[in-house]
């Protein structure tokens, strides 16, 4: 699929993949005293883009495959990753663990089938990423900001003198936020994004789908928020139609509605989503759980 190139200054260059293909993402190029590149997955011709070109500092976003495929294949030696992240990123079996595989697929050919089928690889990471870290290239500046809840270590890259936020995998996409991993968490999902209503960005760059957002960004990211609990309440009303295990509740397909293929996988992303779903109504007491079994407070 063809890339989009944008050059929003005359150092920074966004390369879109307007439409989601996995492993791909957008990507944000630093092209300044020192060069710097913000998640690493552009296809074929993104990845022409970046060829030969020496990277100063590789930002990884999170540690997901689709952020990171093509960084073991890029010129560079630093690649920083928040340390919540690092474990899946550098280890096969850590990534298993956190896509839920180890504790509701113990088919142990099927973990071997989803790596194979994502082709999945290892990175090393050289640097942390952490929360107010600034990194200055020369005439551009950019701010670490740590967005957890899709993943535990999500990252999010200011901009302040162009006045932008590249918001990764809170990506504003039709495909609705996702927060698939066993250290996915609501609360931290729903104030990241209450983070950046209020920061108020001018515009801001998404992980994923057209990749510039500048029109109606607070209301977007309210309606992308309010995803989020459109699906809490309908997790509820599952219950109360009387589902109250999680077996019984992921059936109801209350975050999903209709499984994407591959089917298989998708439900397993529908039960760990769930898991987070109602994990967070425990803990703001709106559920309560006995020997599995889920019950309105």
């Amino acid at each position: 699929m063809a890339i989009l190139i944008h050059k929003l200054s005359r150092h920074i260059t966004v390369l879109e993949l307007p439409r989601f293909q996995f492993p791909y993402c957008n990507c944000v190029w630093i092209d300044d005293d020192r060069t710097g590149l913000i998640d690493s997955s552009p296809p074929a011709d993104g990845q022409n883009f970046l060829k030969d070109r020496p990277i100063d500092l590789m930002l990884q976003s999170h540690g997901h495959l689709d952020h990171y495929f093509l960084t073991p294949y890029l010129n560079t030696a630093h690649v920083y990753m928040h340390p919540a992240d690092q474990p899946m990123a550098q280890s096969a079996d850590a990534y298993l663990e956190e896509f839920g595989f180890n504790l509701l697929v113990s088919d142990k050919r099927l973990h071997k089938m989803y790596m194979e089928a994502i082709n999945y690889r290892t990175i090393t990471v050289t640097d942390p990423l952490y929360e107010g870290q600034v990194f200055d290239l020369g005439h551009v500046k950019v701010e670490v900001m740590h967005l957890p809840g899709h993943s535990a270590g999500h990252c999010g890259f200011f901009f302040p003198e162009q006045d932008f936020v590249f918001t990764a995998d809170l990506d504003l996409s039709a495909f609705g936020p996702w927060y698939g991993n066993l250290k996915s968490n609501i609360a931290d999902l729903l104030n990241s994004l209450d983070r950046l209503l209020e920061l108020k960005p001018g515009f801001v760059v998404s992980g994923h789908g057209p990749a510039i957002v500048k029109e109606n960004v607070p209301a977007r990211l309210k309606a992308y928020r309010d995803i989020i609990l459109y699906r809490e309440q309908r997790i509820l009303d599952c219950i109360r139609r009387g589902h109250h295990t999680l077996p019984e509740i992921a059936r109801c397909l209350p975050c999903y509605q209709k499984l994407p293929p591959p089917e298989k996988v998708f439900l397993l992303y529908e039960y760990i989503m769930d898991m987070a779903h109602l994990d967070h109504l425990i803990k703001t007491r709106r559920l309560g759980c006995e020997n599995g079994h889920y019950f309105l407070k």
